[in-house]
């Protein structure tokens, strides 16, 4: 192989046929039902707030995916949710498991299964961590998925509470990853604002630090020292205000690490998906280094067939990057993150 590799791509759930692999006692129930939690329902987005490009958000099966691949120079994908992204504020944990898993099973058939270039990431019923281990394991061992999704917000607890501690030890184990996704903006602060577009431009990124520094401050990372754990969908500018500030805790607040902010971005553990067009990259870079970021494409949301190569392009040609390091995002860092797919 010698491509890209997408480190985020999504799929668009489809309810009708997710329910086709729900197990008693939830197999009776109807599609038309709310099945998640619904996102910024805070909002009541309008044609004047929001706009969408044409083509963008799409659903695409297992095809497309090949056909965008292929016209993209891409090697393989990792496939995000969509709807999944709002999981941790499901309540009814029940419901919280039976969705995972048929879920689970619904992208396995559909978009796996007979494509060895798209690999998935599990969702995990993290509403009862001994659900979410077992279903973590089955993915891996016998879906050969390549790891699980944290949601960013919208948990019970922070994602580096020790209530959590045993998904991060079996991930650990199985030598998976586990992917802090954005997606949900609720009760950052942005309820009463009344932009859509300008509370998802921060309600990616906010989640992402807060999630890392808390994985840094409680121990996690130290804990688990082999876990790979990916920060996808917040872009890199997060990453130099998190050193900053927590050196000024460490310098004059009484912030105690076992190490200095930076090391942790750098010691091969933490991966951050990056946006081509970010200014911010390359100061990232010049920060922590080129080893944490990939390339990402959220495709089919944003990006469409149309251009689809606009986010690459973004990368080739960009100057203030060094070529060396544009692989690495393109590619490299994503193949050590995930691992390479089985022949």
């Amino acid at each position: 192989m010698s491509g890209y590799v997408d480190a985020d791509g999504h799929v668009m759930e489809d309810a009708a046929a997710i329910f086709q692999f729900l197990e008693p006692p939830f197999d009776r129930l109807r599609t038309s039902l709310n099945i998640l939690p619904q996102g910024d329902w805070f909002h009541t987005p309008s044609g004047r707030s929001v706009k969408t490009p044409p083509g963008a958000f799409q659903p695409a099966d297992s095809k497309k995916w090949t056909d965008f691949m292929d016209q993209t120079g891409t090697d393989w994908a990792v496939l995000y949710p969509t709807r999944g992204l709002f999981y941790g504020r499901v309540i009814f944990e029940d419901w919280a498991i039976a969705y995972a898993r048929a879920y689970n099973n619904w992208l396995h058939d559909a978009f796996l299964k007979d494509n060895p270039r798209l690999r998935g990431v599990a969702l995990l019923p993290m509403q009862v961590i001994d659900e979410a281990v077992a279903e973590l394991r089955r993915c891996v061992r016998d879906l050969g998925m390549v790891g699980g999704m944290i949601p960013s917000n919208g948990l019970a607890k922070h994602v580096s509470a020790r209530e959590y501690w045993p998904l991060y030890r079996e991930a650990e184990e199985l030598g998976c990853v586990l992917a802090v996704h954005g997606g949900i903006y609720e009760n950052l602060g942005f309820n009463t604002m009344s932009n859509f577009p300008a509370s998802r431009a921060l309600g990616m990124p906010i989640p992402l630090l807060n999630g890392m520094t808390g994985m840094m401050v409680d121990g996690v990372l130290d804990r688990f020292p082999n876990l790979h754990v990916g920060f996808m969908e917040g872009g890199t500018a997060w990453i130099p205000l998190l050193i900053d500030r927590l050196e000024r805790e460490m310098e004059y607040g009484g912030l105690e690490l076992p190490h200095h902010p930076e090391e942790y971005f750098r010691r091969g553990q933490v991966f951050v998906g990056c946006e081509g067009n970010e200014k911010a990259l390359a100061y990232a870079i010049e920060r922590v280094g080129p080893d944490p970021f990939m390339f990402a494409s959220d495709f089919p949301h944003e990006i469409t067939m149309d251009n689809c190569m606009e986010e690459i392009n973004e990368i080739l040609e960009r100057d203030d990057i060094r070529e060396e390091h544009k692989m690495l995002i393109l590619r490299e860092n994503a193949r050590r993150m995930y691992g390479e797919p089985q022949a």
